[in-house]
């Protein structure tokens, strides 16, 4: 006959048997008593409770992997049982709602369930883990602040800026386009074999630019000397912000450009930096300090600016200078401030030397400033490789296309072949200048890469401009980088009257140590 038991009273676990006699006449007849029977047999009416349901099945799972990991085969054994006859125990894996099968086979369905689970669960969280520590690992480094900072590259290894442009408009009347560079940096990790993008949110300070008379706001981004100085501010976590003059090739003009771009800097200031730089939960914002570059016509416009802040500074809040630095240009007389201020000037401009001295020593006396005056090392050479050295992220400057132009402004008069100093004033030499530079176009250079077989015509773009610049710019404006690049580092080599990148680190060094962040 058939003899059928849990047999739960002999193993405290509680894993399902399977008991038969040795009958063969019978053994197609063998059935599974359930570990977990439902009617109300003795010992097993507290099993109806869901508590001790789970609490039996968390048992049978700790059992049955203890036997699955096992070295040990327990999935059949022979047993005596209380009546004296020899069965065969059978091993269930299974759990109060789930049955895996008996024996061998449950055994290695269970393993297989676990790999298909527990292993990708397993993987899944170690990538987690190790995502979690690179993020660790990049917050770390943007807390040690911007000396672990350098600028982006394209993947041709030029400096990439990624410029926003957008016109804002100030009833009544008052547009003009603005053009933005937020702090999206790129964060090299030790030994330089990682690197990333990271934005501030809030920037670690903002710097208005005005360029001169016959400039491109857009200018800065894309000349030699205006990307060097954008490329170190940027480094150091500064937004830059340069708005367009009411004529871009004209000069700046007071009765034109004052008060709308005091309007428009209110404008910018208030919607876009009063909740990137809001404080806790949502409190007033701190403004980060903001400091002023005006080289020339924009250096004049700065200081009338500078005058009028200090005149009225509530009509122009939250749009107050921190500090500012006024190239190549004296004030106006009649207009001071004690905004602390950085002068640059060129030593080959002593009148303008001498304007600023004046009015720096005059207005110390009356206990103002702090100021500084920073003045231009001379005149520069024009060596063979100046080129190749101004554009060493450029690939296109090559030495050869650096030695060929230095050849060619020796063969025009330019440049003094012996001592590679600058013959006279660039800017009455423009014929000369302008054939070399329009022999190094983009047109021509262009039409050399569709005649090779080595070079791609897309690839071709103006010196120190990268892809993703260009798509941003103008045509005026295109036209304009591919001819400034030449006549610029002429008229810094000249040194008289020029922007100039020279000391810009001291006056950044100056803007940190003299700005202060500003509540709202």
């Amino acid at each position: 006959h058939i003899i059928q038991e849990a047999n739960l009273t002999h193993h405290p676990l509680p894993i399902a048997n399977m008991s038969t006699t040795n009958n063969d006449s019978d053994a197609d007849n063998s059935t599974a008593a359930s570990a977990y029977p439902s009617n109300g047999g003795s010992g097993v009416g507290a099993n109806n409770s869901l508590i001790n349901l789970f609490h039996l099945g968390y048992r049978s799972l700790l059992a049955q992997l203890g036997d699955l990991f096992s070295a040990g085969e327990l999935s059949n054994s022979s047993i005596i049982g209380h009546d004296d006859h020899d069965k065969e125990l059978i091993r269930c894996y299974c759990l109060p709602f789930v049955k895996f099968g008996h024996g061998a086979r449950g055994k290695s369905n269970v393993k297989t369930i676990f790999g298909l689970i527990f292993v990708p669960i397993f993987l899944l969280t170690f990538f987690l883990l190790d995502d979690i520590g690179k993020v660790v690992v990049r917050n770390m480094q943007l807390r040690r602040g911007p000396s672990g900072l350098m600028s982006n590259r394209d993947e041709t290894g030029v400096i990439d800026f990624h410029l926003n442009r957008r016109v804002l408009k100030e009833f009544p009347g008052h547009t003009r386009e603005v053009l933005l560079l937020s702090p999206s940096l790129a964060v090299q990790g030790r030994g330089g074999s990682h690197s990333f993008e990271a934005m501030l949110k809030c920037p670690r300070g903002i710097l208005f630019m005005f360029h001169g008379c016959g400039r491109y706001a857009a200018s800065f981004f894309y000349s030699p000397q205006g990307r060097k100085m954008v490329e170190m501010a940027t480094e150091m976590g500064i937004g830059i912000v340069a708005f367009t003059k009411s004529e871009e090739l004209g000069c700046w003009n007071w009765a034109n450009d004052g008060e709308t771009v005091k309007k428009l800097a209110k404008k910018f200031i208030s919607s876009r930096l009063s909740k990137a730089c809001a404080g806790p939960n949502g409190s007033d914002a701190v403004y980060p300090p903001m400091y002023a570059f005006g080289a020339s016509s924009g250096g004049s416009f700065v200081g009338m600016l500078s005058s009028q802040m200090k005149q009225d500074p509530e009509d122009y809040a939250p749009f107050l200078f921190s500090a500012a630095n006024i190239q190549i240009m004296a004030p106006n007389e009649h207009d001071h401030w004690d905004i602390p201020t950085v002068f640059t000037t060129m030593s080959g401009d002593t009148q303008t030397s001498k304007k600023v001295q004046d009015w720096v020593n005059n207005e110390m006396q009356n206990d103002k400033g702090p100021y500084k005056i920073i003045t231009s090392s001379g005149r520069k050479p024009i060596q063979v490789d100046h080129f190749a050295r101004v554009f060493q992220d450029d690939r296109q400057m090559s030495d050869r296309i650096s030695g060929s132009i230095h050849q060619d402004l020796s063969t025009l008069g330019v440049v003094n072949s012996s001592t590679d100093e600058v013959f006279a004033n660039p800017r009455f030499a423009k014929d000369a200048v302008m054939s070399i530079w329009q022999k190094y176009d983009l047109l021509s250079r262009k039409e050399i890469a569709n005649d090779s077989k080595h070079l791609d015509a897309s690839d071709v773009h103006p010196f120190g401009v990268s892809q993703r610049l260009m798509r941003s710019l103008k045509k005026e404006e295109l036209d304009d980088a591919d001819s400034i690049w030449l006549i610029e580092e002429l008229n810094v080599a000249w040194d008289e009257h020029e922007i100039t990148a020279e000391g810009f680190e001291d006056v950044l060094q100056f803007f940190l140590e003299n700005g202060s962040a500003r509540l709202e």
